[in-house]
């Protein structure tokens, strides 16, 4: 009996919903720039503070603190400026904005997204070798980016980890709005080189995706009660 070769469309089921690229290889750790963030990943190990681990090089290059809040208050967990830091399995942090940041969750109108925060721009940063030589570093409470909107409001986004800055999303600059549309994938703001040799502590820093949602929840009872 002759076999007959089906349709490749025919072999797989199209109507099943595939994991995307970032649910696949990717961890959701989230950064809450108040001192809600000192609860760490629920392990019962607290935040250590910003100057603890910090590669050596850091300490003459880390930015100053700017605050996170928007339009330069001061930011509280209310305000929603969360980072989202994915974390891929060979440590890289992919970092973009929590999906209950003002910008997503109100699906605000993006006009611009500057990496000029001032005592360095993101964009002109440059990184060669495996080593990543010549790279920005970083902080948890680094100034990564300006999100402008076109309300009016403005956000300053922070790191949310420590590390060497390896590249940032220069898409945006021409569509900013891919961060609304995409942010966990082409609509990302940067990637940064952890210190591999001390994840434990980067993890520290931050929520899970599990004690992340018990925040928000707790919060939205708390401002509803």
């Amino acid at each position: 009996m002759n076999l007959v070769e089906l349709p490749i469309e025919k072999t797989i089921e199209l109507d099943r919903n595939y994991p995307r690229v970032s649910e696949r290889y990717f961890s959701e750790y989230f950064f809450i720039p108040t001192e809600k963030n000192k609860e760490g990943n629920g392990d019962g190990k607290g935040e250590k503070s910003v100057e603890d681990d910090r590669p050596k090089e850091d300490e003459s290059t880390e930015d100053q603190c700017v605050d996170g809040g928007r339009n330069g208050d001061d930011n509280t967990f209310q305000d929603n400026n969360h980072t989202c830091v994915l974390i891929h399995s060979n440590k890289l942090c992919l970092l973009t904005l929590s999906h209950h940041h003002p910008v997503l969750s109100e699906k605000k109108n993006i006009v611009k997204i500057d990496f000029d925060v001032g005592k360095f721009n993101r964009l002109e940063n440059q990184v060669s070798g495996k080593g990543k030589r010549g790279a920005q570093m970083i902080g948890p409470r680094s100034p990564l980016c300006k999100v402008i909107c076109a309300d009016g409001s403005s956000y300053t986004i922070l790191a949310g980890v420590n590390g060497k800055l390896v590249e940032v999303n220069e898409r945006l600059g021409t569509n900013p709005q891919l961060l609304s549309e995409s942010p966990k994938e082409e609509g990302y703001l940067a990637i940064v080189l952890p210190p591999l040799r001390n994840g434990n502590v980067l993890l520290n820093r931050l929520l899970s995706k599990e004690k992340y949602k018990e925040l928000i929840n707790e919060n939205l009872r708390g401002t509803t009660g």
